[in-house]
């Protein structure tokens, strides 16, 4: 009997509806094995590599490199020496449906939906079934809940999963006025409240980490378990000049150089993240806002925030990942992690691993959550 799988246009993230194949990593005819990189998918956010689902041959692209396809289009066949080129082309012709419509099974793109809280509002998106307990994602400075869009697909599947975008940051309001950090934990905390009123599970990169930190220290008994991935806070040494660039950066080449020293592999970044960023940057009180976030972050004398007593305080369960090659906030000292936290290295990735790394992130985020209560 014959095996022939799939290869589709992924859908990463939410609201993703389309992607362009930019490179087949392998050719018709080649062996391939499963968890290999095959294809190369450009999204509006980012750039991304296909995992092949299973191990045989290549033995057909439908979807030729620049072309743009919605999510659930067939890119192409891996199948065994077994299958007739007759059953191959049936298997494609049953896919020819969706080769122009959109992910309509799927009932379509998700819509994030505001929150009112004290200063503003506060965007978020909320995906998968209901449930008692929910996965909470925390974007770090200068980023939005487009950050997860490899991970809350695919955290989505078991569990509610709702992704934040912080106060200045995406199309949450931006906070005014001084206090600005304990502002910031607390309309995300109101936010928390209105959509996800059991047990928590809090997720949070970078900046995203602090706030994540405090938001357990004041609610220790509602968070089941706390995943950081490149948290600042553990040490004093960080990339300052990262955060004044990137709150200084007007301009698309400026911007560019940036954000490459976010990841390992510069090519991830596509243009439309950078013009997105740009957009974001012009808004009304948007630029104050991030300065101001910055200086909560790091002053001449490095970090600002110190979150290690917080996690040592906590009874549930604490992973902590890193990127190796992180060149904005580095991998700190075993001496700088609290006793119970466990800390996950992951080689050749940058300060974003759960773009560059996602299906590694997402397995240690589901181990982190499994070991806590009622998972």
């Amino acid at each position: 009997m014959s095996s022939i799988e799939a290869v589709t246009v992924p859908k990463w993230g939410m609201t993703m509806t389309e992607g362009k194949i930019t490179q087949w990593m392998v050719g018709e005819g080649d062996p391939v094995t499963r968890g290999q990189e095959i294809l190369e998918i450009e999204t509006t956010k980012v750039t991304n590599v296909v995992e092949a689902a299973a191990s045989g041959t290549l033995r057909r692209i439908v979807l030729a490199e620049g072309t743009t396809a919605p999510v659930g289009a067939l890119a192409g066949v891996i199948a065994d020496e077994v299958a007739t080129p007759e059953e191959i082309d049936a298997f494609i012709e049953s896919y020819a449906d969706r080769l122009g419509g959109g992910d309509e099974g799927e009932g379509g793109a998700a819509v994030p939906r505001t929150i009112v809280v004290d200063g503003g509002a506060i965007n978020l998106l909320e995906a998968g079934p209901q449930s008692d307990e929910t996965v909470v994602l925390l974007h770090g400075f200068g980023g939005d809940l487009s950050t997860w869009l490899f991970n809350q697909s695919a955290l989505a599947e078991s569990m509610r999963v709702v992704a934040i975008d912080l106060p200045g940051h995406g199309a949450s309001s931006p906070i005014a006025g001084g206090d600005i950090f304990p502002k910031i934990v607390s309309a995300v905390e109101a936010a928390v409240e209105a959509v996800a009123p059991g047990k928590l599970h809090l997720i949070a990169h970078s900046f995203g980490g602090a706030v994540a930190a405090a938001i357990a220290a004041n609610r220790p008994s509602r968070v089941a378990s706390l995943t950081l991935i490149a948290p600042i806070g553990l040490s004093r040494q960080i990339s300052r000049e990262f955060l004044v660039d990137f709150v200084a950066a007007e301009r698309r080449r400026p911007l560019h150089s940036v954000l490459e020293r976010l990841f390992a592999d510069p090519s991830k970044i596509t243009s439309d993240m950078v013009e997105g960023t740009l957009r974001f940057k012009r808004l009304e009180g948007v630029p104050e806002a991030l300065s101001a976030i910055a200086d909560t972050i790091a002053d001449d004398h490095g970090q600002v925030q110190s979150i290690g007593g917080q996690l040592a305080a906590l009874t549930c369960p604490v992973t902590i990942l890193w990127g190796e090659r992180d060149a904005i906030v580095p991998v700190p000292q075993q001496a700088d992690l609290p006793a119970n936290a466990r800390l996950r290295i992951i080689p050749g990735i940058g300060h974003m691993p759960q773009m560059e790394a996602s299906s590694a992130v997402n397995e240690a985020i589901l181990e982190n959550l499994q070991r806590s209560s009622g998972i």
